[in-house]
């Protein structure tokens, strides 16, 4: 019923807020319909003064009458652009407003081509003119018309759905309050009732209260009894005398029942009679006493409780310390074990015996007389022992001449046992061993079945990758090919149908594809090698043979380079050799076509075939056991290579030269495949250089090579395996700290916590539960990243102190592993924190750490996992207030959510709470304190890459422009395009942060608007690879822009020399002669231009990369690939500025 009062209540109010909402839209509606009429009625107006100040010149040819002409002339496309934003929500209104601008231009051509010399008019020509005038007027006024017609129709149509659903309003407004009164009214009703029925229970409740109170009593009454019970058996334990067994019992009862005196008399079988053998607070009482004398002998044969009341002052005398009394009552329990009398128990009281009392003397009397018979019968046995001690003396006297006798015996029998003894010695440590062979058995049969495992496994996945590989091989070559014979056809254009430019784009296209081949070609051998796939077909093969060979292919590549091409066959070599003459032949070629790569003009490059008798430090083992070894050396007088890189280019995609102005090309595979293809023909490759003397590669090969070679290679190509099968062999699993490995279930979130520490890993463990993550323990390095290839988590929390791997060098191997580089790490550790920044992981948190700290690092995890909308910050200020980029970013349709902060310190209290994608900051006039701010802010979040872009309305210098750099990704200066460039800003950002994962939903005119900022535009695009050159250029021009280009840095140079009017620039990185970073500088210093934009372009993302471009003086940066629209949008950005 409360329920469906909230709701009617709820329903009422949200009735009458949405009717409100629709009639203040109703409202605005209402207002713009007046605005297109009171606009169309000020166009009408324009047009009628300009057809009286036309007709007017024309009567009387005085040009005065065209002032209102020329004035209104410059308003008129105003008005009509502000009648058609007005009228743009409707489509039929829209055209109307086409139609009515396309009736106003024509009326004014018209105008335009009378003149203005109205003397020449005849009177039938200004008769003509003003009826042609008159009719253009017309066709204006009823466009014009028809547009306000329908604006009425609308109002009127408004203003009846509003007067409807003000009605409808009145009606659920008094039915909802009529049915909220009808619902109290019932309420009242109930809750009276239920006060009613509450006092009843109240009265039943006392009853029962009543009813417990005196359960209680006799619960207390039991418990009483049954304590006394327990106090005296306890109290009667392991005593085996009867003199004090019978003390002991007398003094607990006389204790437990809190009375004066007592007596206890046990019964003697042989003399029919009581015996007294304790007592309590008596002054004198009888020994003995035979059956049926006195109290306690009338008791005995009543075989109950005897109870005697108002006992004479004679009878009994207690006597204490202070004076005597006489007993008001004795009771008398006698002591029956079944059909045996024990005893019987006297004791005295001063008061009437209470109720109680009688059922625990009833109850304990049983126990008391077993507890008697026990000792009487133990002090029998007692005895009998002593008996049976007295006639064992006597047969010791016996067995002493008996032991005389055996003697002899025992000796002979000691000699037996002690034979006995070492064979069950030897037997005992034989069965030892056979236990010890049965387990290792047992283990070496469990590690073989693993194996196999492992190696069906294994051999499972190279199957996968080889099929991969030739899937790859045909998907790759065969639109390849395609292209390649395409771009060929184009390429000889034997229609005539192309320009020259086509023509030169068929040939990039062609090369390009080729380069492109050759590189697929080399990754797939390298592939095949590192699998051990290669087929090897070994066969007898002349040496000159392989010499002719080469000499016919290189012949040409010689002449062409002016380069002297030697060759030299050793006479001692044998005239065969047994190898596979392909692979060896290509070895050959990729050393010979770098040796002619490397060497200038007028160098020399020779290749010799010779008896290797001498060769130290082979690392070969199966060649340093051949007798005879074939050398085959490639020597050049090329640049050479430093001793430091000598073992580096024999890495896949290494390079002698890596750096940014190298000056030769390549992928860096070609040595790479060559030292895996001579090492599975049994040899090794050598190299000797000397920086800029040349280099030589020498190939030292068995003359006979068998397929012990190639299954030696085999074996070797499946290191890579072998390494996982043994980590997964050699990790043990802890089981300290138990967590769900075992209960996962797909869909799970799982925090993997690689912590040494095993009680604050369960802390963590704990935490991450509460957040319903199921969670993953390891106590070590390499446990850890086991469990993550393993089980692949959704985040991980790292710890940087830890056995076996270390926290840095796990955070390596994560980021290197493709199959885990994305999980988010976060670290919580005791390290330096100086050495955490930027090291790929999401956060860092310093041990020791609070709730507080932990709750920070499971929501920036949770936020991270969850995270689809991008957030973002603005540190409002004097020219950025609260939610004033709302509207731009909704016609943006950007996926943002936008928190606004008053000042730095709200500013920091968010970024503490949020991870925010980018900061917007408006430091104003005051460049000081805001780059004071901004640091402080930046302090907040340090360790996290979060962009800043800086808003600011004043002239900077040099240094401060430098130092906002330091702290911020962009500074932009308050102007009438300032939030254009903003908003661009701050889409190129959110683009870099979802680099590799998926891109916003930004509409495809954003990245295309503006591009009148592009036309007529001057570009310098300097790039020393003419593909890049020719494809940039192309998408350049497309944009109307003029392109002039430059290969190297320092023509870039003298083009800016020639063409000062350049307006942006395009810059790449790696070029020879003078590279990117130094051409920059030449621009900014010696060309002194300063406030040229200038984008960097570079093929390596590597870290720091954008530091040093924005360092040399770059405008800004962008990586290769280069994506059009992100390149266009940079462009608009500065060259708006």
């Amino acid at each position: 019923m409360f329920t469906l009062a909230i709701l009617l209540v709820l329903l009422v109010g949200i009735r009458s807020y949405t009717a409100f909402r629709s009639q203040i839209q109703e409202g605005e509606q209402v207002k713009h319909t007046y605005q297109v009429i009171a606009e169309t009625d000020n166009l009408q107006k324009l047009l009628v003064d300009m057809e009286t100040g036309r007709r007017g010149y024309r009567n009387t040819n005085d040009s005065s009458f065209l002032q209102p002409y020329y004035g209104a002339l410059p308003k008129i496309a105003l008005v009509s652009a502000n009648i058609r934003r007005l009228l743009r929500d409707s489509s039929t209104q829209i055209s109307r407003a086409y139609e009515m601008q396309q009736s106003i231009q024509n009326l004014l051509r018209y105008w335009d081509g009378l003149g203005e010399n109205a003397g020449t008019y005849t009177r039938e020509q200004i008769i003509a003119v003003t009826m042609h005038e008159k009719m253009l007027m017309d066709t204006v006024r009823t466009v014009i018309s028809s547009i306000v017609t329908e604006e009425q129709g609308l109002l009127k149509e408004k203003e009846k759905k509003n007067q409807a659903s003000i009605s409808t309003t009145n009606l659920v407004l008094i039915g909802g309050t009529t049915l909220i009164l009808i619902i109290v009214i019932v309420l009242v009703y109930i809750i009276a009732a239920e006060f009613r029925r509450r006092k009843l229970a109240e009265i039943e409740l006392q009853k029962s209260f009543e009813e417990q109170e005196q359960l209680n009593q006799v619960n207390v009454e039991r418990n009483w009894l049954l304590t006394g019970m327990t106090d005296l058996n306890h109290g009667t334990q392991g005593i085996t005398d009867l003199g004090v067994l019978s003390e002991s019992i007398l003094k607990a009862l006389v204790q437990y029942l809190d009375l004066p005196a007592g007596a206890m008399f046990l019964y003697k079988e042989d003399k029919k009679e009581l015996e007294l053998c304790a007592a309590v607070g008596t002054s004198k009482v009888q020994k003995t006493l035979a059956l049926g004398e006195g109290i306690p002998g009338r008791a005995a044969l009543q075989k109950e409780i005897l109870v005697v009341k108002e006992v004479p002052s004679g009878y009994w005398q207690i006597q204490s310390g202070t004076g005597n009394s006489v007993a008001g009552c004795v009771i008398c329990i006698p002591l029956w074990f079944t059909n045996e009398l024990k005893g019987v128990l006297e004791l005295a009281a001063f008061a009437t015996p209470k109720p109680g009392w009688f059922d625990l003397l009833n109850g304990i009397s049983g126990n008391l007389a077993v507890t008697i018979n026990s000792v009487e019968g133990r002090e029998k046995i007692m005895d009998l022992l002593g008996q049976v001690q007295i006639q064992k003396e006597e047969l010791e006297h016996q067995q002493e001449e008996l032991r005389q006798t055996n003697e002899e015996l025992t000796r002979q029998t000691e000699v037996l046992q002690a034979s006995e003894e070492e064979l069950r010695v030897h037997e005992e440590e034989l069965r030892q061993i056979n236990t010890e062979l049965e387990e290792k058995n047992e283990s070496v049969e469990s590690a073989r079945a693993a194996l196999g495992v492992k190696a069906k496994e294994l051999e499972i996945t190279s199957r996968y990758k080889s099929e991969f590989l030739a899937n790859m091989s045909h998907e790759l070559r065969t639109p390849l090919n395609s292209v390649l014979i395409l771009a060929n056809i184009l390429a000889e254009n034997k229609n005539s149908n192309l320009t020259e430019k086509q023509v030169e784009y068929a040939h990039i296209i062609h090369k390009s594809g080729s380069d492109l081949l050759k590189l697929i070609n080399d990754i797939l051998d390298l592939s095949k090698i590192e699998a051990g796939k290669v087929e090897l077909t070994f066969e007898d093969v002349a040496v000159r043979q392989i010499s002719s060979d080469i000499e016919q292919l290189f012949h040409v590549v010689a002449e062409e380079k002016e380069v002297q091409f030697d060759i030299e066959v050793d006479a001692a070599l044998p005239d065969t050799i047994h190898t596979d003459v392909q692979r060896l032949e290509q070895v050959i070629k990729n050393l010979l076509s770098n040796a002619f790569k490397f060497t200038p003009k007028k160098g020399t490059v020779s290749l010799r075939f010779y008896h290797a008798a001498d060769v130290a430090s082979l690392q070969n083992r199966l060649l340093d056991k051949n007798e005879v070894v074939v050398g085959i050396s490639v020597a050049d007088t090329g640049i050479g290579i430093s001793a430091v890189k000598q073992q580096l280019i024999f890495e896949a995609f290494q390079q002698a030269d890596g750096s940014t102005s190298r000056k030769y090309g390549g992928t860096g595979l070609g040595l790479s495949i060559s030292k895996e293809l001579v090492r599975i023909l049994g040899g090794e490759i050598q190299v000797k250089s000397t920086e800029g003397h040349g280099s030589t590669f020498t190939l030292l090969l068995p003359v006979y090579a068998s397929s012990a070679v190639q299954s030696a290679d085999k074996d070797a190509g499946h290191k890579v395996g072998d390494t996982v099968e043994k980590i997964a062999e050699t990790v043990t699993e802890q089981t300290w700290v138990p967590d769900d490995r075992h209960n996962l279930a797909k869909g799970d979130k799982v925090m993997l916590i690689i912590e040494d520490d095993a009680k604050f890993a369960r802390i963590v463990q704990d935490f991450a539960r509460n957040k319903n993550y199921k969670t993953i323990i390891a106590l070590q390095g390499d446990e850890g990243l086991y469990y993550a290839r393993k089980y692949r988590p959704s985040a991980i929390i790292l710890d940087m102190q830890l056995p076996v791997i270390d926290g840095w060098n796990l955070l390596k191997l994560f980021r290197e592993d493709e199959a885990i580089k994305n999980i988010p790490v976060h670290i919580i550790s005791a390290a330096d924190e100086s050495r955490l920044q930027s090291n790929g992981a999401l956060a860092y948190l310093a041990k020791p750490v609070s709730k507080e700290d932990l709750e920070k690092a499971f929501s920036l995890l949770g936020a991270h996992l969850n995270d689809r909308i991008r957030k973002l910050l603005v540190v409002s200020g004097e020219y950025l207030k609260n939610n004033d980029l709302h509207n731009i970013l909704e016609q943006r349709h950007l996926d943002v959510d936008c928190s606004y902060a008053s000042g730095i310190d709200e500013a920091m209290a968010l970024t503490a709470e949020t991870r925010f994608d980018c900061i917007i900051v408006d430091i104003g006039k005051d460049v000081e304190k805001g780059i004071e701010e901004v640091q402080r802010l930046r302090s907040g979040f340090s360790g996290l890459e979060i962009p800043v872009i800086i808003y600011l309305d004043s002239d900077i210098s040099a240094a401060d422009e430098l130092q906002l750099k330091r702290i911020s990704n962009v500074i932009i200066r308050d102007s009438s395009f300032a939030r254009d460039r903003l908003m661009d800003e701050m889409e190129l950002f959110l683009y870099k942060l979802q680099e590799g994962t998926r891109k916003p939903a930004v509409p495809q005119n954003v990245a295309l608007a503006d591009n009148d900022t592009l036309i007529g535009k001057k570009v310098l695009l300097v790039d020393d690879d003419m593909r890049n050159v020719f494809a940039l250029s192309t998408a350049l021009e497309q944009q109307k822009m003029e392109v002039i280009t430059a290969s190297d840095g320092r023509e870039a140079l003298d083009q800016l020399k020639e063409h000062p009017d350049t307006q942006v620039v395009l810059m790449d990185i790696m070029m020879p002669e003078m590279d990117g970073f130094e051409a920059i500088r030449h621009i900014r210093g010696q060309l002194k231009l300063l406030k040229l934009p200038v984008i960097a372009l570079t093929a390596k993302a590597m870290q720091g990369d954008r530091e040093k471009c924005l360092e040399a003086g770059a405008s800004d940066y962008i990586t290769k690939p280069v994506d059009i629209n992100r390149l266009f949008s940079l462009m608009r950005v500065w060259l708006s500025q």
